[in-house]
């Protein structure tokens, strides 16, 4: 399958480039573009960033020397992020950076910690419709961009900014996961979250700058997961780490891209 495929069908059942744009909100998508299903924009209040809301979804961030829109979903699950990347590829959309929280599998992973994926591992059942025979995805290995993720892990190193690059899996079902936690480590992945397969698999298709920068909120190894076992301090610290040096990391990338 290819991009001008998904269009085609569109347009059969009589959906234009400018109806998709009109659906999703994407009117004024700039050329850098952060989405997140769960955080929210005001993780970069403290920037000093001039903010428009765009879109139901969408908010524009302007300053001298930098521009982005981020696409606050309020949605988890590859089934929202497949819609919404998908849509992008009819946008000025270039550089696209997801942000989210993501569990460790390995002890040495902590909450709070940052996490580069190096590839995510497909658990998700959306990515089959990205095929043309809807061939299962289950097991794949998905990829970010080669340019823009090796920038963001420049971004690390220039700032003294300690994260892990690690493989990743997505999951589509946070209940259910635990039964297959020991098969899921069995595969080499260090996390686990529930979007990023289906999105590299999206890029596939629109072919954009694309990474993904996580921030644990939980380890399930260490018997602390979404349920039971995380301390205060321990959210405290995530919490800080959310909104103090993700938006200090994103922004960095942006001004790197844009030289």
């Amino acid at each position: 399958m290819e991009y001008k495929d998904l269009l085609k069908a569109h347009l059969k059942f009589g959906t234009t480039k400018e109806d998709i744009i009109k659906r999703k909100g994407y009117e004024k998508i700039l050329e850098n573009v952060v989405i997140a299903p769960c955080w929210k924009h005001d993780i970069f209040a403290k920037c000093g960033f001039e903010v428009e809301q765009v879109g139901e979804k969408v908010f524009n961030f302007y300053s001298n020397q930098i521009s982005f829109s981020y696409i606050e979903l309020n949605r988890i699950g590859a089934p929202a992020i497949t819609d919404y990347i998908l849509a992008l590829g009819v946008t000025k959309c270039r550089n696209l950076i997801f942000l989210g929280s993501v569990g460790s599998l390995d002890e040495n992973i902590k909450i709070g910690d940052l996490i580069v994926p190096k590839y995510s591992v497909c658990g998700d059942g959306a990515s089959r419709y990205l095929n043309d025979n809807l061939e299962d995805e289950i097991f794949k290995k998905e990829y970010p961009s080669k340019e823009i993720t090796d920038n963001l892990i420049e971004v690390f190193k220039e700032e003294n900014i300690g994260y892990h690059y690690v493989p990743n899996f997505s999951v589509d079902s946070i209940f259910a996961q635990f039964y297959f936690i020991d098969k899921i480590v069995e595969l080499g992945c260090k996390t686990i979250e529930m979007e990023t397969a289906n999105l590299f698999k999206c890029n596939q298709l629109i072919n954009i700058n694309v990474t993904a920068l996580f921030c644990v909120s939980d380890n399930t190894v260490l018997n602390k997961s979404l349920y039971s076992g995380r301390t205060e301090a321990e959210d405290e610290y995530r919490h800080k780490v959310r909104y103090e040096v993700v938006p200090k990391v994103v922004v960095k990338l942006f001004k790197k891209l844009n030289k």
